[in-house]
């Protein structure tokens, strides 16, 4: 019995010491590592431990031994794991002292939602016939992958969604039954949408005049339907699908776990960051859930863009709520339907032009873009013009990242390498260790690849450059990365438009003035605007060469080297770790000096000596300095 309770005694005291330990070396751990850990390194003290006391439960120094020797050992491999682990998995800077209490039981019940809505997709895979038809029947398998990612709603019709407009690396008929997603997908009950808007606007009857309950479309998000408003206006609704939200978390936690363990296992999704990108994709789908950031958006862009090339719809902002957006009703057909239904009457090559127009226009003189501009949202109006609708993702630049972007596009029609790397390292954060001839010559290859004779320039040139970047430790703002997202998509929305329509090589075109049109960016007022610029800095420029002669005259310039403030913290941190690392090392010196002893010192507690005790509090104390110093190091990811 008494050895029962020292057992149950030894556990609990194992895991509190188990925490205490991994505190003391002040960084994250994961419940996993932590239980792993706390298993080998007690299973290594109990070992260790009852050796020393002959095998004997009772012993009076075995509770000592063990708190001398679990402690540090827990410390050790924990230690050992972040040494075993890969590149770039482990947190760091800030994130790597934080305290999070472990929630066992909730990442188990998010793993099994997980695992079981990955059976899910596998049943509808193997019950649609995927795998099993013969290879050449391209048709049939583009239906059975839309009839997947159709029944699998949510997340996976927007990726479906995008893939449609990929018709450079997808086949035609894929890239075509794959579009019917954008107005094709399945409608959720009148009695459901009804229960949506009572519960957003109240009573009905007093809003709409007439409201026809079969969808105008239906999307992964939420589904649209015609109306008119009691005073007269013809609107779209677009009402937010019942449990949604619930299930968006659900499909994104899955593709998160693959995005992370493709980053963490693999060297593609190493290079293109596949974790970050699908932490990226959820955050905009969950801003595209609160439709009063579409119309906010709708507002904004109406107000700034004009309706010189393209229109925005009126937003009818009394009506418009979290799950409810009321918009003035564009009479016209999608791109899509164009494309599937031609028209002699409609010059597609103009209406390309016109996009891409206003898109530039977007990004290069707004700062402010569409980030999903499929052909779905994408409106042929019956007047001749266009119209652009499903404002839920959209993306910011600031005057930075848009003279960069200018500068990236001339160097690319220009193939100038050089002008290409200061447009990246004006807005991309670079690892100061980076070789700039290298990145230069990773930036020719790219170049070398993407810009075909005659100055036709691939559009996938700006994903290509986000992998590029990767692979030297750099990374662009989210907003340019969903600036390059939006451009292939772009890029097949205008061949769907228009085929045989080049995104940049039209671009470029656009952006120079022709047939007396007005170009996007004015080169003279660009001029202008620099000149304006530098103005303030030409001003004080004989102040500041004067001043810099006076010192040299004097004898006292001097050049700034690792002494500067960024490099100051980083000699701090040295001298710190080094001393933390010595002191440490100093300490288990002495306390194995006191445990060697034959002198143990004053008797304290039967046979345990006082230098005894303090040699095993010094072993601890050591052994916790220099690991701090060894898990800060692996943290850094400098070993």
């Amino acid at each position: 019995m008494d050895v029962a309770i020292r057992i149950i005694g030894g556990i609990a005291l194992a895991t509190a010491t188990t925490s205490l330990s991994l505190r003391l070396l002040g960084l994250r751990r994961g419940w996993t590592a932590a239980l792993l850990a706390a298993v080998l390194g007690w299973g290594i003290a109990v070992t260790i431990a009852l050796g020393v006391n002959g095998w004997d439960w009772g012993a009076d120094g075995l509770v000592l031994h063990l708190l001398a020797i679990g402690i540090p050992a827990t410390m050790a491999i924990a230690v050992g794991l972040d040494l075993l682990a890969r590149p770039g998995t482990l947190a760091t800077g800030e994130r790597a002292g934080l305290v999070v209490p472990p929630r066992p039981l909730r990442a188990v019940r998010r793993r099994i939602s997980v695992l079981c809505r990955y059976l899910e997709l596998v049943r509808l895979a193997r019950r649609e016939g995927l795998g099993r038809r013969p290879s050449g029947d391209i048709t049939a398998h583009a239906v059975a992958v839309r009839r997947v990612l159709e029944q699998a709603g949510g997340v996976y019709i927007k990726i479906g969604q995008i893939a449609a407009t990929r018709v450079d690396l997808l086949p035609a008929e894929v890239c075509a039954e794959l579009a019917t997603l954008q107005h094709q997908v399945p409608p959720e009950p009148a009695d459901a949408i009804a229960e949506v808007l009572r519960a957003e606007l109240g009573d009905l009857d007093a809003i709409f005049e007439t409201f026809d309950w079969q969808p105008l479309a239906a999307a992964s998000i939420g589904q649209t339907h015609t109306a008119r408003l009691r005073t007269g206006e013809d609107v779209v609704v677009k009402v937010q699908r019942p449990g949604i939200e619930a299930t968006m978390e659900r499909d994104l936690a899955a593709l998160a776990l693959l995005g992370q363990l493709a980053q963490r296992r693999t060297a593609f999704g190493m290079g293109v960051r596949s974790g970050d990108l699908v932490a990226q994709f959820a955050r905009g789908l969950r801003d595209e859930l609160d439709f009063r950031r579409e119309a906010d958006a709708m507002t904004e862009m109406a107000s700034r863009l004009g309706a010189d090339t393209i229109r925005i719809p009126d937003v009818h902002r009394r009506f418009c709520t979290r799950r409810v957006l009321v918009q003035e009703r564009f009479v016209g057909r999608t791109v899509s339907e164009v494309a599937s239904r031609p028209s002699g009457v409609v010059d597609r090559a103009a209406l390309a032009d016109d996009l891409l127009r206003s898109m530039l226009e977007q990004v290069m003189r707004l700062g402010f873009f569409h980030a999903d501009p499929h052909p779905g949202n994408v409106i042929v109006l019956d007047d001749g013009g266009l119209g652009l609708i499903d404002f839920g993702a959209v993306g910011r630049l600031d005057p930075l990242q848009q003279a960069a972007l200018v500068d990236m596009m001339i160097a690319l029609a220009r193939s100038d390498v050089g002008l290409l790397r200061d447009g990246v390292q004006r807005i991309a954060s670079i690892d100061e260790s980076t070789s700039p001839d290298d990145l230069e010559r990773a930036l020719a290859r790219l170049v070398a690849d993407h810009v075909r004779p005659g100055g036709t320039i691939d559009p996938d040139v700006m994903q290509d450059l986000v992998v590029v970047l990767a692979d030297f430790g750099a990374r662009l703002p989210a907003d340019v990365v969903l600036l390059s997202r939006a451009l292939v998509t772009l890029d097949g929305t205008l061949r769907v438009l228009s085929p045989g329509h080049s995104l940049m090589t039209a671009a470029m075109r656009t952006l120079q003035p022709a047939d007396g049109q007005v170009a996007v960016i004015d080169p003279a007022d660009a001029v202008r605007d620099e000149l304006l610029a530098a103005l303030p800095h030409l001003r004080r420029l004989p102040e500041r060469v004067d001043r810099i002669l006076a010192v040299a005259s004097r004898g006292e310039m001097r050049v700034r080297t690792v002494t500067d403030e960024d490099s100051r913290r980083v000699v701090r941190t040295l001298v710190n770790r080094v001393l933390l690392g010595g002191i440490g090392a100093a300490v288990l010196a002495v306390s194995a000096h006191l445990l060697v002893a034959d002198d143990a010192g004053p008797q304290v507690n039967g046979g345990t000596g006082l230098f005894e005790m303090f040699g095993y509090g010094g072993l601890l104390a050591g052994a916790v300095l220099v690991l701090r110093v060894v898990a800060a190091v692996a943290r850094d990811g400098t070993t």
